[in-house]
């Protein structure tokens, strides 16, 4: 199992909760902004406001999860906390071989989460990520499409390698993982393809 990169628990926590921050910072600004024009633009404000606010909700729903507060869950309610955000709206999961209602353990939720959230990284054009595997076992998390490529920081994540002094937001989903994984008792690893490609990243539970 990689090693987590040396970084103090409040440097972590500073840097989720910047990400946290940023992703949510957007959405309540047109939740304020739409509020703002109710008296002038009528019902058009308000369904602008509804909207905002419903992604709004589904983004805390998701950060709570990644953040460990999911508890054991179903893996069609995990994944479902990740639609609409994986790559920005532009990627989807498919987990059609697995059967939904199948248990996610709680140390797990995050862990397999992260890796979807980073695997819509991996996907600047969008696509598809797909899962399979058993969650009580191992899982491979596969992203699919145009120029798919896992982020450097993850490569470095998984591999043990030093990670910057200062690492940037961006690179804050490859930390948590690893963090994640660690105190899950996960092993990460991925299963890279000869020439170009992107290969899957497995997730080994209870290793």
């Amino acid at each position: 199992m990689p090693s987590v990169p040396p970084l103090s628990d409040l440097r972590l926590a500073r840097l989720v909760g910047l990400r946290l921050c940023h992703d949510i910072s957007g959405v309540a600004g047109t939740v304020g902004n739409a509020l703002e024009l109710l008296d002038g633009a009528g019902s058009e404000a308000a369904d602008l406001a509804v909207d905002a606010a419903a992604v709004l909700r589904r983004r805390l729903l998701l950060w709570r999860a990644l953040l460990g507060g999911q508890g054991e869950s179903a893996l069609g309610t995990v994944l479902g906390l990740a639609t609409g955000e994986i790559a920005g709206g532009r990627a989807s999961a498919d987990a059609a071989a697995l059967d939904a209602g199948i248990m996610v353990a709680e140390e797990v939720v995050p862990v397999l989460l992260t890796a979807v959230l980073l695997a819509g990284e991996a996907l600047p054009r969008g696509g598809v990520v797909r899962l399979v595997g058993d969650p009580h076992r191992e899982m491979a998390v596969l992203p699919e499409g145009p120029r798919a490529a896992w982020p450097p920081a993850l490569l470095r994540a998984v591999a043990g390698a030093p990670l910057p002094n200062e690492p940037t937001g961006r690179e804050v989903l490859s930390l948590w993982l690893a963090a994640t994984a660690a105190a899950g008792s996960v092993s990460l690893s991925l299963a890279m393809p000869p020439g170009e490609g992107c290969g899957p990243l497995l997730l080994s539970i209870g290793e």
